[in-house]
């Protein structure tokens, strides 16, 4: 009976052996469906199997002191799928009665923590670009202004910025604990300041202790156990390195080397000119410019107030031309209602995101993914929101059939993993269709390749025009079609099923005659896995040509 309880909850569960061994004893369904492994992977085996390259080394540590009590808060731990992938998991390890047996419970924070993260990288990004426009020429003071920011962001005890003079490298602002070490000289041959400095590479740095690169006494000296350092790079010139770290062993995340990296460059254009810095602030905001997507702020009357340089290699437009107009204006009237719904959603404090197309410079639109990020004041009220927009063209590109131009079923399987966990998360219908063009062989065989190509063709071309913008179709293989419809029901599903079939059996022809399509209809089940869900399509289609082909059917069971 605990089994069955514990395999029907969301959260994934292990029961190991107390320590030593913490041998694994059971895992539930959703510890699987989590971490890719099967039963036969994982029991016997340790919780050791789901570390990998940023797993703290002293992580398994939780299980030699469980909780003992009960409100006793979750330790979050970055661990590994199968795959590779890494997971950010909450941890909550408590002693079962008489000790026999431990209990861990894991909870998936990866989504949650990413988008936390992206938030707090803009939030940097735009206090850094604030904190540059208002140091004008005076370099000490934009020194000083940015070791504070990477102070803050990282959450490190000391910050510097190390410049390179001779053969020294010189701590020359600082903040934190490295206030006490102000003025401090390194050799650059002998630091891991100076391979940073001299390499020109960005540096994670786990524990010094690990490191042979790292001067061990001095970095001792000054209390530092791990810590991140970037180059300071402005046009193939090297000035030193921004540094923050901790007296603790794995203090950071390789994330949080992302944003210091970004926002290193902003110090570094300082330093090489600071008055050609200036003027270039003046135009156009350097550091969101060199970012490879479109960044913009647009306030709560639907106007843009900040863009960055990625608009003008988009649009067309000069900055000056774009700021102060409406989104609708530099959008189009349809590009503009197709997103409106989700800047609203922005405007009323939500963050959300999003995949559409937008219009290009050099003519028709590109895909794009967008994330708005709603601004408010202290007193809650939404300002505007930022718009963070990705060219995804590539992407789309590799996701697509060659020959129908539907999804493949790479792209079909991304989408379809983020609309079943939304729909299992806030409860929502999603429906699946599965369609099948009825008796294609004797066409392909009778009339030849060429024209069974130009059916596909055609009746992918139905598909997607029939189906809505929400929608993904899928060429699922051969002849065989799969329609993915988020916040849809039953009912929806099978009207938008029959609407398919007729269109296909009035518009498509071949030689043999007209082109008729069989299609298996249903909604997703409470608990019903991703693998349970298209099972049951199948189940729907196979029914559909069982029962004479050319009809629309759902699956009983």
């Amino acid at each position: 009976m605990l089994e069955a309880t514990l395999d029907i909850i969301r959260d994934a569960v292990l029961i190991t052996e107390p320590c030593p061994s913490t041998t694994i004893t059971f895992a539930n369904a959703a510890f699987y469906r989590l971490t890719g492994y099967t039963q036969s992977e994982v029991i016997g085996k340790t919780p050791a199997l789901l570390q990998g390259r940023d797993t703290a080394a002293n992580w398994l540590d939780i299980f030699r002191q469980p909780a003992s009590v009960a409100g006793s808060p979750p330790i979050e731990i970055t661990n590994y799928h199968r795959d590779g992938t890494p997971l950010q998991l909450e941890w909550s390890v408590t002693a079962c009665p008489a000790g026999r047996y431990l209990m861990a419970v894991q909870r998936d924070v990866t989504e949650l923590r990413n988008l936390e993260r992206q938030h707090l990288q803009l939030q940097v990004l735009t206090q850094m670009q604030q904190l540059v426009s208002t140091a004008g020429l005076d370099l000490q003071m934009l020194r000083q202004k940015v070791v504070d920011v990477a102070l803050e962001a990282t959450g490190a005890e000391g910050a510097a910025i190390e410049e390179a003079m001779g053969d020294e490298i010189v701590y020359t602002a600082v903040a934190g604990t490295a206030r006490a070490v102000a003025g401090l000289r390194l050799p650059l041959d002998a630091s891991l300041s100076g391979v940073c400095y001299r390499e020109q590479v960005p540096i994670f740095c786990p524990d010094t202790h690990q490191d042979s690169r790292v001067a061990r006494a001095r970095a001792e000296e000054i209390g530092f156990r791990s810590g991140l350092l970037v180059p300071l790079l402005h046009e193939g010139l090297c000035f030193g390195a921004l540094k923050v770290y901790s007296g603790l062993p794995h203090a950071f995340r390789r994330e949080q080397l992302e944003l210091l990296e970004m926002a290193s460059q902003v110090l570094a254009a300082s330093l090489n000119d600071a008055r050609r810095f200036k003027r270039e602030q003046e135009r156009r905001t350097l550091l969101v410019d060199s970012l490879p997507m479109l960044i913009s702020f647009v306030d709560d009357d639907y106007r843009y107030r900040e863009i960055n340089a990625a608009y003008t290699r988009w649009f067309g437009i000069e900055p000056g031309q774009m700021l102060g107009k409406k989104v609708a204006d530099v959008l189009g009237r349809e590009a503009f209602d197709r997103i409106h719904g989700y800047m609203a959603a922005a405007m009323a404090g939500d963050q959300v995101r999003f995949e559409t197309t937008v219009p290009y410079a050099r003519g028709g639109t590109r895909p794009v993914e967008a994330e708005y990020i709603p601004l408010q004041d202290g007193e809650g009220h939404v300002l505007g929101f930022y718009a963070l927009v990705r060219d995804i063209s590539e992407r789309k590109s590799a996701e697509r059939d060659h020959l129908t131009k539907a999804y493949n079923r790479r792209g079909f399987d991304r989408r379809m993993a983020t609309a079943f966990a939304t729909a299992r998360r806030y409860a929502r219908p999603l429906s699946l269709l599965f369609l099948d063009i009825d008796l294609f062989k004797p066409v392909n065989d009778q009339c030849g390749h060429d024209v069974g190509d130009q059916i596909l063709q055609k009746v992918a071309r139905l598909l997607m025009q029939l189906a809505r913008e929400s929608d993904t179709v899928c060429r699922w293989g051969g002849e065989e079609f799969a329609v993915l419809a988020p916040e849809t029901d039953l009912e929806e599903a099978m009207e938008l099923a029959e609407r398919l079939r007729q269109a296909v059996a009035s518009e498509v022809e071949s030689p043999l005659g007209p082109v008729t399509i069989s299609i298996g209809v249903v909604e997703r089940r409470p608990r019903e896995s991703r693998k349970q869900f298209t099972r049951r399509a199948d189940r729907a289609l196979y029914r559909a040509k069982e029962l004479g082909r050319n009809r629309v059917e759902t699956s009983g069971s």
